[in-house]
C-alpha cells in the first residue's frame, strides 16, 4: 500500500493555496497528511504562507506574515501620504513610483514570498522585488524619496527570510536599482544630505537587524527542540528502565527452566498483550529449534532454520528486534490470524540460545517503543534461560543421590503407614462375623496404593551402576511394565560389556521409564518394542508402540509439553531425541547419544 504524504510529494500535494482560491488552475487532491500540514499553518483563521517553511513554533510563524504585511503597507502608506502633494502637482515620477510600490505591496499580500524556502525561485523573488522597488524609488528621488521605506521593506523580507548574505545582497540590488532609476531620470544617486544618510542607515539596518533576529529565533527554537527531544527520550528511557527493572527482578529469581519459562510468559503477556507467544530454544549439537513456549500457534517438535516461519527465520541473523507492522501485507507470520509482530534473537555470552516471536491480531499494534522494550527484555530472557538450562544439566546429573534419599523416606514413612493400615484392615475383616463390602473395598484400595508405591520406589531406586548397566536394568524395567500393564513388550540390548558413562545411561534409563509411562497413559498400545544398542561409542535407545499415535507436526500446541521432559534429559547428556508418529499406527522415540555422535553427523 502506497500512501501519498507531504514528505514524498511536496510539490504535488502542497499547491499554493492562493492559486487554488483564485481559480486559475486546479490543484491535485490533498492527502490526510497534507491537510493536517495545511491546517497547522492556518492559526487565527488565515493562511501563513510567508512563514510556512520556517522551523519555528506555529505561534511564532503565525505572527511573521502579519508583521511583514504591516511593514509593507506602512511603508507604502508613508510614501503615499508624503508624496500626495507632489503627485497632485503633476510629478509623474512620484505617481509612477506610487503605482509600482502599491502594485508590489498588493501582489505580495496576495502571493507572499515563502521565506526560508530552499527553492532558488523563492529567494530570487526577494531580489526581484528589491530591484523593482529600488528602481522605482530611484525615479522619485532615491534616498530622499518618500517611498524609500518601501525599498527598506523588501530588504527586511530578504534578510529575515534567508539571513545576512541574502539581506546584504538585496540591499545591493536595491541600491543598484536606485542608481539605475536615478540615472535614467537624469540625476545622480547621492547621499550628501543628512536625510539621505539616515535613509541609507535605515537600509543598512534593514539588511542586518532582521537577520540577527532570525538567527536568534532559530537558535532558541533549536535549543527548545533539543531540550524537548531530550525530555522525551528521558521520559521514554525512564519508562523502559522501570519495566526492565521489574523484569530483572522477576525473571532470574529461579534457575528452574520450567519456572523461568512461566515467568517469562507472564511478563511477555503483561507487557505486550500478544495473541501469539513463540519461544524456541536452539539445540546447538544438532542445529535445530525446539519449542519451549507456544501459545496461540502450532509448532513442530523440532525445526531447522529453513523450516521456521519467515519472520523468525529472518530474525536469526539480526542483532536487533524485527518489527513487522502489517503481517497481512508484508509477510506471513507465525499465525495466519496475526496482524503485526515483533521477533528477536536471544543471544548471550556471544552465542545464540533461542528465538522469541510475539504477534497481535491488529496491524500497526507494535511500535518503536515496543522494539526498544523487547530488546532489553531479550537480553535478560536469554541470560535467564541459558542459566536455567545449564543449572538443569548439573542438577539432573547430580540427582541420583536425591532419588535414593526420597525413596528411603517414602519407604520408611509412607510405606510403613500403608503396611500398618493394611494389617489393621486385615485384622478387622478377620474379626468381623459377617463380610463387610466397604472394608473389603478399602482393603483392596490400600493394596493398590502399596503396589503403586512399590513400583515408584523401584523406579526411584533403579539406577545404572558399574555392575548393572542399562542393558540389564532396562530389561528389569520392561519386565515390570509388562507385568503391570499386560502390554506385550520385547526388549533387545547390546552386550553388557558395551556401555556409556554412568550419568549418561542413568538419564537414558529415566527417558525409557518416561516413554513407557506415556505409553501406559495415552497410547492404548497392545505391543511395544524397546532396544538399546552401543556401537562405536554411540548409544541408541529406541521405543516403539502400535498405539493411537499423534500428529508429530502438531506435537507442541498452546503450551502443551508432553515431550519436554524427555527432550530436556536428552539435552542434559548432549543427546538427540527424535519422534516419529502417525495417527492410528503408533509412535517411535529414538535417543542417540555418544562421544562420536557429532563426528558421525558431520
Amino acid at each position: 500500500m502506497i500512501t501519498l504524504s507531504a514528505r514524498s510529494q511536496p510539490q504535488a500535494a502542497l499547491t499554493d493555496e492562493h492559486t487554488v482560491l483564485s481559480g486559475r488552475r486546479a490543484a491535485p487532491p490533498l492527502s490526510l497528511d497534507d491537510m493536517v500540514a495545511v491546517m497547522k499553518t492556518m492559526p487565527y483563521g488565515g493562511l501563513d504562507d510567508a512563514a510556512r517553511t520556517f522551523q519555528l513554533p506555529p505561534q511564532v510563524r503565525a505572527s511573521i506574515s502579519p508583521l511583514v504585511l504591516s511593514l509593507r503597507w506602512a511603508a507604502a502608506m508613508f510614501g503615499m501620504i508624503f508624496g500626495t502633494k507632489a503627485a497632485l502637482n503633476g510629478d509623474l515620477d512620484v505617481v509612477v513610483t506610487l503605482a509600482v510600490c502599491l502594485f508590489v505591496t498588493t501582489w505580495r499580500t496576495t502571493l507572499p514570498i515563502r521565506m526560508a524556502s530552499p527553492r532558488t525561485l523563492d529567494r530570487a523573488q526577494a531580489f526581484v522585488d528589491a530591484g523593482i522597488v529600488g528602481t522605482a524609488v530611484g525615479f522619485s528621488g532615491g534616498p530622499l524619496s518618500p517611498f524609500a521605506f518601501c525599498a527598506a521593506a523588501t530588504v527586511v523580507v530578504a534578510s529575515f527570510g534567508w539571513g545576512y548574505v541574502t539581506g546584504l545582497g538585496a540591499l545591493v540590488v536595491s541600491l543598484a536599482g536606485m542608481g539605475a532609476g536615478s540615472a535614467f531620470h537624469g540625476d545622480l544617486l547621492a547621499f550628501d544630505s543628512g536625510t539621505a544618510l539616515v535613509v541609507a542607515g535605515v537600509l543598512g539596518i534593514a539588511a542586518l537587524l532582521p537577520a540577527l533576529a532570525r538567527d536568534s529565533l532559530l537558535n532558541v527554537e533549536q535549543r527548545r527542540s533539543a531540550l524537548a527531544g531530550r525530555l522525551d527520550v528521558l521520559a521514554e528511557t525512564n519508562d523502559l528502565l522501570t519495566m526492565l527493572n521489574h523484569v530483572a527482578r522477576t525473571l532470574p529469581t529461579s534457575l528452574n527452566l520450567r519456572e523461568a519459562l512461566e515467568r517469562a510468559h507472564h511478563q511477555i503477556t503483561r507487557t505486550f498483550s500478544p495473541s501469539v507467544v513463540c519461544l524456541l530454544e536452539l539445540d546447538e549439537s544438532h542445529n535445530e529449534w525446539v519449542p519451549k513456549l507456544a501459545e496461540g500457534c502450532i509448532l513442530r517438535p523440532t525445526s531447522t532454520t529453513a523450516d521456521l516461519p519467515t519472520p523468525l527465520r529472518l530474525s536469526v541473523d539480526d542483532t536487533v528486534p524485527m518489527l513487522v507492522s502489517n503481517l497481512r501485507i508484508e509477510m506471513d507470520g507465525i499465525s495466519s490470524s496475526s496482524g503485526s509482530g515483533l521477533y528477536v534473537r536471544l543471544a548471550t555470552r556471544g552465542r545464540t540460545v533461542g528465538l522469541l516471536g510475539i504477534e497481535h491480531p491488529v496491524p500497526e499494534h507494535f511500535g518503536e517503543r515496543d522494539v526498544a522494550l523487547l530488546a532489553g527484555l531479550a537480553d535478560l530472557l536469554a541470560l535467564t534461560l541459558d542459566n536455567a538450562r545449564w543449572f538443569g544439566r548439573l542438577r539432573s546429573l547430580g540427582a541420583e543421590e536425591e532419588r535414593v534419599r526420597i525413596a528411603r523416606d517414602l519407604h520408611d514413612r509412607l510405606g510403613q503407614w500403608l503396611t500398618y493400615i493394611s494389617f489393621e484392615l486385615e485384622r478387622i475383616i478377620g474379626n468381623e462375623p459377617d463380610e463387610t463390602p466397604e472394608l473389603t473395598r478399602l482393603y483392596g484400595d490400600v493394596q493398590t496404593a502399596l503396589d503403586e508405591l512399590r513400583e515408584t520406589l523401584r523406579q526411584l531406586r533403579s539406577g545404572v551402576t558399574d555392575g548393572r548397566p542399562l542393558a540389564r536394568v532396562g530389561q528389569e524395567v520392561v519386565n515390570r511394565f509388562e507385568e503391570r500393564t499386560d502390554v506385550e513388550i520385547r526388549w533387545t540390548s547390546t552386550a553388557a560389556d558395551l556401555y556409556l558413562p554412568l550419568p549418561v545411561e542413568n538419564e537414558l534409563l529415566r527417558i525409557l521409564q518416561e516413554a513407557l509411562s506415556n505409553i501406559d497413559k495415552h497410547a492404548k498400545a497392545t505391543c511395544v518394542e524397546a532396544s538399546w544398542q552401543v556401537i562405536a561409542g554411540v548409544g541408541t535407545l529406541r521405543v516403539s508402540d502400535d498405539g493411537v499415535g499423534f500428529d508429530a507436526g502438531r506435537g507442541v500446541r498452546d503450551s502443551a509439553y508432553g515431550l519436554v521432559g524427555m527432550r530436556e534429559r536428552a539435552d542434559t547428556i548432549g543427546g538427540r531425541l527424535t519422534i516419529e508418529s502417525t495417527p492410528g499406527i503408533g509412535t517411535t522415540i529414538v535417543v542417540t547419544v555418544g562421544s562420536a555422535l557429532n563426528e558421525t553427523e558431520t
